[in-house]
Order: structure tokens, then C-alpha cells, then sequence
């Protein structure tokens, strides 16, 4: 984490830019075609909702819709949507996502996270549809000295945590055929994301103070999606944990985006959370055991470091990076 700076863009808001036309799709079983199984995604135009549809797009029939086409804060759009369209899978990425302004307004994130995972819930159960959905590392306070487990108690400090944690609820409540997994620190290359932030702020010559006493793991959210489809795969219901392989502090990964991409002096120096002025609180040590999304899949995620090596090179051809 960055300290904020006047004018600064809230870093959570990644949903907002960047937006695309949803995806829709053309109907299978016509014209002598194999009818594949049909999978909603929500929140489509989001960090997370594109990568999902890129990782499924031709594994199923997709419908890719974003906030306008439902607002899952309204028991109404789901139940139209879901019951029209008659999933299979609904893959849950609509959320609220900005961590700072939820101390505010927490009325809203409650309604858009907590609410609107039981809406599309409820929804799934009453249509036989399998929900997958994403979870976050901010529903625990960070007194832990080990990686969390699945089934650690729960003890948000912040107003987002609490938003979803109680999602979480509510999820477990109105759908028992369900698939959960919980990540963090997520970076990607739809819209703005803490990656971006910090070469933002290099290209423009500003110093960086960097939070250095939070401890988690940075997330490839193409890794997530691809875990995702892993875990489909095997069949896996329930909570399970996910992130690349590694422990690092935000100024750790900032320090390694700028020796990878970023061929000039930068002046970059460490922060403790509390010299910096971020309303929510944030949990100190937040990394994710791994151990159950292993056993389900066989696969042991990759590093951090690599992840994000993949990503800069990608978006250097892209033309996002120098």
C-alpha cells in the first residue's frame, strides 16, 4: 500500500476503469452444434470478471454481465437473470471492493457484498446452479504466526472485512452447493490495481513511502481464474484458499515491480501502517495456507515473483509498461 496523496484514484476501485461491452453469446445446440453448459458471470468487467471469462470462454456457454445489466443488490434482476438465462454455474465476482471508502459506507458494501451474495444465491439454489464466488484475507485480524487455514475463526477489522465475511454467511446459508475461495492482494491487468499505482507514481518522478509491516502474498488474477477452473475441475465444494506461492510486504513487492520494470532511480522508502493515513485497518500478517487447494488440484501455484514477471512482460507488450 501506497501513501495517499491528493488527487490520488482510491486504489479498491479497480471495477471502475477500463470497461468493456459484455460478452454474450451466441446460443450452442443450433445448427447441429453440441450444447455446452451454460455459466453466468458476474461483476464481468472487473479485474477478476474478465480473467474468469478469458479462462472460460468456449469451455462453456457464456453470459458475461456487469452491474448495469444486474444489480444483484435487487432480489428482482437475479431472479430474472438467473431464471432466464437457467445456469449451470454462476460464477460471483460483482462486489464492493473499495476497503477505505467502506468505513463510510458501510450500509452500501453491506448491501452489495453480504446482500447481493444472497440474492444470486438464493437464486442458484432455486435453479440447481452451482455458485462460485471469491472471498478475501481481510476477514481475519492478523494475529495469527501462521499461514490462515480455511476453517480459522473469522475477525474482520474493517468495515469491507465485515461486508465479507458476512457474504460468506450468507452464502453457506442459502446455498449449500457452493465453491469458495478466498485470495489477496490482486493484481492484473484490467483496470487499476497496486502494480499500477506504484509505476504511476515512478513515470511521474514522485517519491514512494510503502507499507513494510503487512505481510501477505500478491495475486496473478489470472492464476485465480485458472485456480478456479482447477478447482471446478475436480469437483470441489466448499472454502478453499488461494494465492501465488510466497510471503512478501507491499513494499517488497513495490521494490520488485521497480527493479523489474523501471530502469531509473527511484526514490522508495518504507512506512508502518500507522504513519500512513488510510482509514480502514488492515490485518499485519494476512497469508493464506494453500495446503487444501493443493490436495484438491494436484498443482502447487507458482511465486509471486514469477506471476509478477508474467504480467509486467505482458504488459509491456501491450504497451502499458516502458
Amino acid at each position: 500500500m501506497l501513501e495517499r496523496r491528493a488527487g490520488d484514484q482510491p486504489q479498491d476501485e479497480a471495477r471502475r476503469n477500463q470497461l468493456q461491452a459484455p460478452f454474450f453469446p451466441e446460443r450452442d445446440g443450433r445448427d447441429g452444434k453440441i450444447a455446452m453448459e451454460r455459466m453466468l458471470i458476474t461483476g464481468a468487467n472487473g479485474l477478476l470478471g474478465r480473467e474468469i471469462a478469458d479462462r472460460f470462454r468456449g469451455e462453456y456457454e457464456l453470459l458475461a454481465i456487469d452491474f448495469a445489466e444486474c444489480d444483484v443488490t435487487r432480489p428482482a434482476d437475479c431472479r430474472r437473470v438467473i431464471g432466464d438465462f437457467r445456469p449451470a454455474v454462476v460464477v460471483h465476482c460483482a462486489a464492493y471492493t473499495a476497503v477505505d471508502r467502506a468505513e463510510e459506507e458501510e450500509a452500501k458494501a453491506l448491501a452489495v457484498n453480504r446482500d447481493g451474495t444472497r440474492n444470486v444465491a438464493r437464486e442458484c439454489r432455486e435453479h440447481g446452479a452451482l455458485v462460485v464466488t471469491f472471498g478475501t484475507d481481510y476477514i481475519f485480524d492478523g494475529s495469527s504466526s501462521r499461514p490462515y487455514a480455511e476453517d480459522d475463526p473469522a475477525s474482520p477489522l474493517s468495515a469491507y472485512g465485515r461486508s465479507k465475511w458476512e457474504a460468506e454467511e450468507a452464502l453457506r446459508t442459502e446455498a449449500p452447493d457452493h465453491l469458495l475461495i478466498r485470495s489477496q492482494w490482486l493484481f492484473g491487468p484490467y483496470g487499476r490495481n497496486f502494480i499500477f499505482a506504484v509505476l504511476d507514481r515512478a513515470g511521474r518522478g514522485e517519491p514512494l513511502r510503502v507499507v513494510s509491516d503487512q505481510r501477505g502474498c500478491p495475486t496473478y488474477a489470472r492464476d485465480l481464474a485458472a485456480a478456479a477452473k482447477r478447482l471446478l475441475d475436480a469437483g470441489a465444494r466448499g472454502t478453499f484458499h488461494f494465492s501465488n506461492e510466497g510471503e512478501a510486504t507491499w513494499y517488497d513487492l513495490a521494490a520488485f515491480v521497480l527493479s523489474r520494470a523501471v530502469p531509473g532511480p527511484v526514490s522508495l522508502s518504507p512506512a508502518r501502517t500507522a504513519e500512513l493515513s488510510y482509514p480502514a485497518p488492515r490485518p499485519l500478517y494476512s497469508v493464506l495456507g494453500k495446503g487444501k487447494y493443493r490436495k484438491a488440484t494436484g498443482e502447487v501455484p507458482r511465486r509471486w515473483e514469477e506471476a509478477v514477471t508474467e504480467f509486467l512482460k505482458t504488459m509491456r507488450e501491450r504497451g502499458n509498461v516502458g
